[in-house]
């Protein structure tokens, strides 16, 4: 769809158009995403992600990515917490004062896989190579292989001088998160889809509208979402001609 699109603007409007060169911080498109209008937009499309892009209210890049690593079973929970402290309605607060370089960016809450790494490494003091057998054992629910990681867990972080009560705390955040964390290195690649495809509609409305109609893959309920979100647009759809 992407392609047919640029291809379109390259016809009608004469504009050759780089993807890795757009602004990634183009109001329209944000201002678009935090009202929800998200029709044809890659991951960013159903009721519950534009509720969170509403409540979240959108506006960079970063935000785009940290969604669609919210929107999954394990992190979900978390949802209104993120959107708090994102919105200045509730201090953020972390596990243990020493995992603020780890979770600033995300509020304080562990969203992404690499965190689970990152925080085993910093509390238990694991390698990288056993912090990732920890985020394949919590994401895959393996009992025997959970119980005896999260006694090396403990025992670590007491050897790194916190007490047994901490590491059981953020050992039992990771185990939560573990219902299905996404990786923050999928995150991103899909962030960076939803942008392009948000900025193509924000911009260039008729060329995106089009390549949906025409994509054949469709079926004939999209079709019809499609005309109608694009005369929100202004845009109008000829009838057929038998010419």
């Amino acid at each position: 769809v992407i392609s047919d699109i640029l291809k379109n603007i390259e016809k009608y409007e004469g504009v050759h158009l780089n993807l890795n060169t757009i602004p990634l911080n183009d109001e329209k498109t944000f201002k678009m995403l935090s009202n929800g209008d998200t029709l044809g937009v890659f991951q960013l499309e159903s009721p519950g992600m534009k509720n969170l892009l509403i409540k979240m209210k959108c506006n960079c890049l970063d935000d785009i990515i940290a969604a669609i690593a919210l929107f999954r079973p394990g992190p979900m929970a978390n949802i209104p917490a993120y959107i708090a402290r994102k919105n200045g309605q509730e201090p953020i607060t972390y596990p243990l004062e020493c995992l603020k370089p780890i979770l600033s960016s995300t509020y304080g809450i562990m969203i992404y896989q690499e965190q689970i790494m990152q925080v085993a490494r910093k509390v238990a003091g694991f390698s990288l190579a056993k912090a990732d057998i920890l985020r394949k054992a919590v994401s895959k629910k393996t009992v025997s292989l959970m119980t005896s990681m999260k006694s090396e867990f403990i025992t670590g972080a007491i050897n790194n001088g916190f007490s047994e009560e901490e590491g059981n705390k953020v050992f039992d955040l990771i185990e939560k998160f573990a219902n299905y964390g996404f990786n923050k290195s999928h995150s991103v690649a899909y962030g960076y889809v939803a942008y392009w495809l948000a900025y193509l509609k924000a911009n260039y409305p008729l060329e995106f509208f089009s390549a949906l109609l025409s994509d054949e893959q469709s079926s004939d309920s999209s079709k019809i979402s499609c005309i109608q979100e694009g005369r929100k647009y202004g845009i109008r759809l000829l009838p057929p001609s038998i010419n």
